[in-house]
Formats: C-alpha cells, sequence, structure tokens
C-alpha cells in the first residue's frame, strides 16, 4: 500500500496544479492586491469585455482576473474627474512547456486580435490601451487599463509594483502604450532565433 501512496504523492507533486509554484503564484496575487488595499477596491465584476486576444482561451491551470477601482474619483487625462479601473488577469500554468505552447498561440492572435512576433518591436498599435505583461516561466501576468487613465508614472509605478511581486531574474517584459508602441522591455527574445526556445 505504501509504494501506491508514495506514487500518488510523487505525481501530484509534478502534475497537479495545486503544486508549490502555483500556491506561490496564488499568494503573489493576494498579497499584491492587499497591498492596494488602501487605494484601490478589489472587484471582479464588469471585466470580461476587454479583448486580451487567445491567451484567454489557452490551457492554463489556473486563472485569476480582478480589477483595482480607485476609492477616490481622480482627474483623468481629458480633464473628467472618475473612479481609475486597472484590471488584472494571471494566468497559472503547469508547465513550462505549457506556457511556451500558449504564448506561442497568443502571438498569432494577440491583443486586439494582432499577429506579432517575439522580440520586435510594433509601432503602430490600433486600438491598444497601456498594457503591461509580465511572463515568468508558468505564468503570465497582465495589466492595462484605458488610455484616458494613462499617464507615464502611474504606468511605471504599476510596472515596479508588478515586478515587485510577480518579476524574477529572467522575466521577460511587454510594454504597450496607446496606439503603440509595443515593445518587448526587458530579457527580450531573440526576433531572428525562430526556435521555440525564444519564448
Amino acid at each position: 500500500m505504501k509504494p501506491f501512496i508514495l506514487f500518488w504523492s510523487a505525481f501530484i507533486a509534478l502534475y497537479c496544479p495545486q503544486n508549490d509554484t502555483l500556491q506561490d503564484l496564488k499568494q503573489k496575487v493576494t498579497a499584491f492586491a492587499d497591498d492596494q488595499a488602501e487605494v484601490y477596491d478589489k472587484k471582479y465584476l464588469n471585466i470580461s469585455d476587454r479583448n486580451i486576444g487567445s491567451i484567454d482561451q489557452a490551457d492554463y491551470a489556473w486563472k485569476e482576473e480582478f480589477m483595482l477601482k480607485s476609492k477616490e474619483k481622480e482627474e483623468n487625462n481629458l480633464g473628467n474627474r472618475s473612479y481609475a479601473r486597472y484590471y488584472f488577469s494571471v494566468f497559472a500554468f503547469e508547465t513550462l512547456t505549457d506556457r511556451k505552447y500558449a504564448l506561442k498561440d497568443w502571438m498569432s492572435d494577440f491583443i486586439e486580435g494582432k499577429n506579432i512576433r517575439p522580440g520586435r518591436m510594433v509601432r503602430k498599435y490600433d486600438y491598444a490601451t497601456p498594457t503591461i505583461i509580465l511572463i515568468q516561466d508558468q505564468s503570465i501576468v497582465v495589466c492595462n487599463y484605458k488610455c484616458s487613465d494613462y499617464n507615464e508614472a502611474i504606468f511605471k509605478s504599476w510596472k515596479k509594483k508588478l515586478l515587485q511581486y510577480f518579476g524574477e531574474e529572467n522575466t521577460r517584459v511587454i510594454e504597450i502604450l496607446c496606439g503603440g508602441p509595443l515593445e518587448w522591455t526587458k530579457n527580450a527574445p531573440d526576433p531572428k532565433n525562430r526556435s521555440r526556445e525564444m519564448i
């Protein structure tokens, strides 16, 4: 009986989504949201209308989507006072290979249906909104929000916070501004390398 139990324990540790890596990611997501609680309320409603591409259909092990809504109205760059809303999607994958396939497919049907290439800048990006993407070995974190809430300081602040909570030495970062450009700003893959290892 003991060998059977040992076998299943090893199987669960290797293949079950509820492994240490996933639990660690869940804790990071909770800590990240909790640490913004003084300024933002965490919401789960009205966030499904964003077009972030085919990553939503990827074979992920776990997904968390939420919005951080400012508790106080702020003046946006249109001169209006409104509640700022920042949207987050976190995707966890069981293996590095799963994440690589998901990212490869996502590049072909990216945000707003655009086809992009790993490591290459896109200067003009119609309908793009401010977006920060962190790509880890077994997870992808997406933050985006409306162009009306954009300013450079806020964008840099969210990037810094995301890297603080989710970043690792080999984390790749994609940054997109309103209407472009899209740039790989950290650990960009070599655009000349067409092997699957590049993403």
